[in-house]
């Protein structure tokens, strides 16, 4: 009876790994000036994807299938982001794997 709490605590830990494993990433609303995905020199532009998730509650994930290419196989992959908000211009890169939520506030 006394090794019975192991299963428990084994399944919550398994069921929770992936939750941890990406990172929720934060976005400010506003127009989407550039977004490309890639590594080294190899670059795609997915500006025009990128919009369709950049909406205030939108969520997105940094992915070959979200972009539906895989610019650079065996490598991982960074979204560079440019946004025009009305507080001035936001930049960030973000890496393969990530979940970006748009708009709200960071956290």
């Amino acid at each position: 009876m006394r090794r019975s709490w192991y299963l428990p605590v084994l399944l919550l830990v398994a069921l929770t790994t992936p939750t941890f494993s990406r990172a929720d990433e934060w976005a400010p609303p506003g127009h989407v000036v550039r977004a490309r995905y890639g590594v080294y020199s190899h670059f795609i532009d997915v500006t025009r994807t990128v919009r369709h998730y950049a909406f205030p509650g939108g969520k997105m994930d940094v992915s070959n299938e979200t972009f539906g290419f895989d610019p650079f196989k065996g490598e991982k992959k960074h979204l560079h982001l440019v946004i025009d908000t009305p507080n001035g211009r936001f930049q960030r890169d973000y890496e393969e794997g990530e979940t970006i939520r748009f708009g709200g506030r960071p956290g």
